[in-house]
Formats: C-alpha cells, sequence, structure tokens
C-alpha cells in the first residue's frame, strides 16, 4: 500500500551531508487514524517505518525490501493532530551491490519519535 499522497504528503526535502531530510505533513483524517485509535489517534510505528522505505524511493532507490531492522526505538507518540508536521531524517550508511544500510531518525524540533536502523535488498527485474 502506498501511503504517500494520502497519509501523508511530502512538503520539503534536501540532501543532506550523509542522505537527505524529508518534512511531512500527516493527513489527521485517514481512515488508518480512524482505527488507531478513534478517539486518540497515534500514527502507527509500521507506517513510520513504510514511509522510510517510501522515502528511500523518493531519493532514487528503487524496488526495495526491507530485508531487517537490527534497531529501533520508538520513543514517542506521533498524533498527527499534534505532530501535523514532522522531519524524517535519512542517512544511508553503505550501499554494496544489492545491499543498502540506512538509519533514519523521525524528530519535530527537540522531540525525537522513532530512531532506527534498516537494512534493505534491491529486488532485480526478471
Amino acid at each position: 500500500m502506498k501511503l504517500k499522497d494520502n497519509f501523508y504528503r511530502i512538503k520539503s526535502s534536501s540532501k543532506t551531508e550523509k542522505g537527505f531530510d524529508f518534512l511531512i505533513e500527516f493527513n489527521p483524517e485517514h481512515f488508518i487514524y480512524k482505527a488507531h485509535f478513534p478517539d486518540n489517534p497515534v500514527t502507527p510505528g509500521v507506517c513510520i517505518i513504510h514511509i522510510i522505505k517510501e522515502l528511500l524511493i523518493e531519493t532514487g532507490e528503487s524496488n526495495l525490501l526491507i530485508k531487517k531492522i537490527p534497531q529501533v526505538k520508538f520513543l514517542n507518540i506521533i498524533q498527527p493532530f499534534e505532530n501535523k508536521e514532522v522531519t524524517f531524517s535519512i542517512s544511508i550508511l553503505s550501499r554494496e551491490e544489492d545491499i543498502c544500510k540506512v538509519s533514519a531518525t523521525v524528530f519535530s524540533g527537540e522531540i525525537v519519535f522513532t530512531k532506527l536502523s534498516m537494512v534493505l535488498h534491491e529486488l532485480h527485474e526478471l
């Protein structure tokens, strides 16, 4: 399921020394928030991880499959009405053949929501 332009939209992006920063805006009216949770909407962790994968595709990476997530820390919850705009800072640690290793931090101002490292595998067309 593609979340971009439905669950969230990219407001701006910039290249950094080690990767990319994306300022995204969540859609607090999205149906995911109706279920997670109706009276207190919270951005699901699996959506945060999927957004990172989609943002990597925005940088020119393609056909990525998450191979493993060695470390993930959900430090604070993202509430779409309170934290409508959030920065996803993605660092590309290494790119060797079909393997891409990244780290990401999701934050808004001083509040850090998520830190993770991820290993992705590039799938080739058959």
